[in-house]
This record gives C-alpha cells, structure tokens and sequence, in this order.
C-alpha cells in the first residue's frame, strides 16, 4: 500500500467517523439519515456527469456492472436502517467498534478466500491487531450500555459491510467510481423511500427543517469517505484499505469520548494501542 493511499484512506476513515458521530447524535433518526443520503446523492450527480463525460463516458454500462450497483444498493438500505436502530440503542464508541470490527474481520477473510487477494504475513498481523483493538473497545461496553438487541444489531451490520465492501470492490472494476457510487446511491435512497414514507411521512419536512445541519454533515461525510474508498478500491487490496479504514473507530471512540461524555475506559486504551499498531504493521508490508 503506497503512502498517498494509505492517506487517503485515512481521510475517508475521519470522514466516516464524523458522520456516524452525527447520526449518533440525532439518535439514529432514518429520516435524518434518508435525507443526507438524498442531499448528498443530488450534490454528487453534477460532478459524476461531468467527470465521465470528460473521459468519454459512451452512455452504457455492462450488465455485470448493473447487477453489482442494484446489488449493492439492497445491502445498502439494509445497512441504514440497520444502523440507524442500533445507534438508538448504543453509544457510537460501542454499536461503531464492533459493526466496524466484524465487518473488517469477516472481509479480509472472505477477500482472502474468494478474491483470491494476497496478504502478507505483516498485513495478516495488521488485520488480527485491528480486529483485536476493536473488539477490545467495544465489547466490555456491551456490560453496561447496550441490549442484548443492541449487540445482535451492531454484528448485522458488521456483515452487511462485509458484503458490501466485496461487492463494491468488484463494481468499480465494471464501472467509474464516480458513476458507480451515484447509481448506488440511487438505488438506495429509492429502495428506502417505501420505508421511510410509511414510517415517518408526516415528519419528512420538519425534520429537515430541525437537522438541516447534521444531514448536510451526514450527507456529504458518507459520500466523501465512500468515493474515496471505492477510487483506491481500484489500486489496493481490498483487506488492507478495509482494515486501514477501521482507523475510524479510533476516532469515533474520541468523539463520543469529549463531545458526548462517554466512559474512557483501559479497554478503549488498549484497544487504541491494538489499531495504531496494526496501523504501522498494514503501511510496512
């Protein structure tokens, strides 16, 4: 992994901590997070266009690349739904370190076996030592704070992002990251638009009135941190960015920690200790 990726993985990771930090904060509102996905989709659609139409974009996509945008879209609208429960009932330093850590564990195993992707010995011990800081941030957590359902939430969503980052790993290999994360995005807010009118459509316009600011922070976060990743999905192994990425739990956890007051614990220490070594053993192989 070269340095400017590593860095720009690492970007995308603050980004990635700083909107959850916000969904946190309006308690998982999926009103909220529908309209920063909307927002952030019609803001992206301008820069999409006119970027593959600069590289000669011809009008067509392959039919792989159809199947891998509607198929990430579903696993997507299950992923905000999904999380945006769970942060109702968790704190971002444990519902986010442990969807984070399984999601990492479960990809780099399954990139192993099914992409055949290579990973060094370095890079397997980066892996396992981000894996284990995570899990050490979160689960002594679990005692305190968080239901039973609460847990089962948290771990759902560490596998939709399991499948998720594989799927995406393979589409922008068929179609432009740029394109490839609007039609995704598309197919998301569409999907979730059912949903969401039957649940709250009396609160739609209110609440964009209330939270204007987090689902801008929202909406333009998850782009950011999402683009980027799939632009050096096209570069990288899709193990190392996902693992360099979980660096947001380390983020999450200090935001949580000064802005809402949560508990600093000695297994958050360690955990943080686990990442930034794991961090060191990623950039080296």
């Amino acid at each position: 992994m070269t340095l400017g990726v590593f860095l720009l993985v690492l970007f995308a990771a603050t980004c990635h901590a700083g909107w959850n930090y916000a969904a946190r904060k309006v308690s998982g509102n999926l009103v909220v997070i529908w309209l920063a996905l909307l927002c952030g989709n019609i803001v992206l659609f301008p820069f999409a266009m006119g970027w593959n139409i600069y590289n000669g974009f011809s009008g067509s996509i392959s039919t792989s690349g159809i199947g891998y945008i509607i198929a990430s879209g579903v696993i997507h609208s299950v992923y905000f739904i999904l999380l945006a429960y769970a942060y109702r009932l968790g704190e971002i330093s444990v519902v986010y370190p442990i969807a984070r850590g399984s999601g990492v564990g479960l990809t780099a195993i399954l990139a192993w076996l099914i992409l055949s992707k290579d990973v060094s010995i370095y890079g397997a011990v980066g892996i396992g030592l981000i894996l284990a800081g995570i899990i050490s941030m979160g689960l002594p957590a679990f005692n305190r704070t968080v239901k039973i359902q609460g847990l089962g939430l948290a771990l759902c969503v560490g596998s939709i992002i399991m499948s998720y980052s594989l799927i995406d790993n393979g589409g922008v290999s068929h179609v432009d990251p740029g394109l490839y994360m609007w039609l995704m995005g598309t197919v998301t807010t569409i999907l979730m638009l059912p949903y969401v009118f039957y649940k709250y459509a009396g609160a739609i316009m209110q609440t964009f009135k209330e939270y204007y600011t987090y689902i801008l922070i929202i909406g333009m976060g998850s782009i950011s941190s999402y683009l980027i990743i799939l632009i050096v999905f096209t570069v990288g192994s899709v193990s190392y960015i996902v693992a360099v990425r979980e660096f947001a739990v380390v983020i999450g956890a200090l935001l949580g920690i000064i802005f809402m007051k949560e508990q600093f614990t000695l297994a958050k220490v360690a955990g943080i200790a686990f990442i930034v070594f794991g961090l060191i053993c990623i950039k080296g192989s």
